[in-house]
Formats: C-alpha cells, structure tokens, sequence
C-alpha cells in the first residue's frame, strides 16, 4: 500500500468499523437542518439529478428523492452502503447508493441540479464540486469550524475544520445565495457550523 492510500483506506475502515458497531438505520426521516432550510430552492419538476457526498445513512438522498431528485448517493463505508442499497430497493427510493472514494475517484462535470455535502471536509474537492454542477445547479455545504473547538472545546481533528470565512471563499465560481456562521443547535447539542448555499449560474445568467 502506498503512502497515499494510507489514509482513505483507514477512512474507510473507520468508518466501516462505526457503523458495524453503533449499527445504522438506513434512511431516516429527519432531514438536515440546513437542508430543509433550503427546500425553496430545491423544489421543482421530477427527474432532476442530484449528489448526496458522504451520505451515512442517507437521511439526506431520501430527503431528495422525496422533492423529485434521482439521487446518487456515495460513501468510503462499504458498511453504509450495502445496508443503503438494500433499503432503497426494499423502499422503491430513486436512490441509488455506491461506494465511492472521493480522495481517488473523480466527479463527473456538469452532471448534478444539486449537491449536498454536510459533515465532511476535504478540501481539494471544492472545485470538483463546483464543477460537478449543472447549470443553475445548486450547491448545499455544511460542516464544523474552528470554534467547534476554541469556544466549544471539542476535540476534532484540526485538518477536518474550516477556518473562519474559509468556506465562504471556497467557490469562486459560483453564486452565493445564502451563507451563515456560528453557533446552531444539532441533535440538542451546540455545533459551531459554516453553512453555504450556492448556485451555478447558467449562460444567460451570466449575459
């Protein structure tokens, strides 16, 4: 193994390790509050595409599915998926879950109406992302900052939160339509989150 497969190989079996253990209930009916936030801008006619990045347990792509989306859904826990491919098909959801390592594995360009991507952090994928959308395409982004640690004092891995205003600036190429920072109420618990939502202008946008 290479040094540069170190590291999502241990990913994967971090991951693959907590939620054979914790155990995971596939696709719960409790959307992301950011994400439900946003719905306004994510109605609309069925067949859209659209991108669940680092999905667990799926809770987001269902989300999707239920406003129209054809979801692909990815995760590095072959764990995750293979219990979410198993319940999409039991449910008939118009997701479709895949193991994906997204540190070795590219994104397809302009493919997705929306992406959604909450609790992850890898920082060479923002432009990727932003590339990954259709035009007038939407982007949803959340995930845990510095302060989560300074004025929480969580311990989190340093290289996993955003610097301040870091994910404000992290999609040049896109429109801004919402952005927030501090501290939200998650599952009962203070996090202290960045929270972005950002479209990709379409041609005549842009005339």
């Amino acid at each position: 193994m290479s040094d540069a497969s170190i590291e999502p190989q241990l990913a994967r079996e971090k991951w693959n390790r907590r939620y054979a253990e914790d155990g995971l209930r596939p696709f719960p009916d409790r959307p992301a509050e950011w994400l439900a936030e946003n719905r306004a801008l994510l109605v609309g006619p069925a067949g859209r595409r659209a991108l669940d990045v680092a999905c667990g347990d799926g809770r987001k792509a269902l989300y999707l599915a239920q406003l129209g989306f054809a979801v692909v859904a990815v995760d590095v826990s072959d764990v995750a998926i293979t219990a979410l491919r198993a319940a999409a098909l039991d449910r008939r959801l118009a997701v479709d879950p895949r193991r994906l390592d997204l540190e070795r594995e590219p994104l397809p360009v302009e493919r997705y109406d929306a992406i959604v991507q909450f609790n992850y952090l890898q920082r060479d994928l923002f432009e990727p992302l932003a590339a990954a959308l259709a035009p007038g395409g939407i982007l949803i982004v959340e995930t845990v900052t510095r302060a989560h640690v300074e004025e929480l004092g969580n311990r989190f891995d340093p290289r996993f939160v955003l610097d301040y205003n870091e994910l404000l600036r992290s999609f040049p190429a896109l429109h801004v339509r919402h952005y927030r920072e501090g501290l939200v109420d998650r599952g009962g618990r203070p996090r202290a989150v960045a929270s972005l939502v950002a479209e990709r202008l379409s041609e005549s946008d842009h005339a």
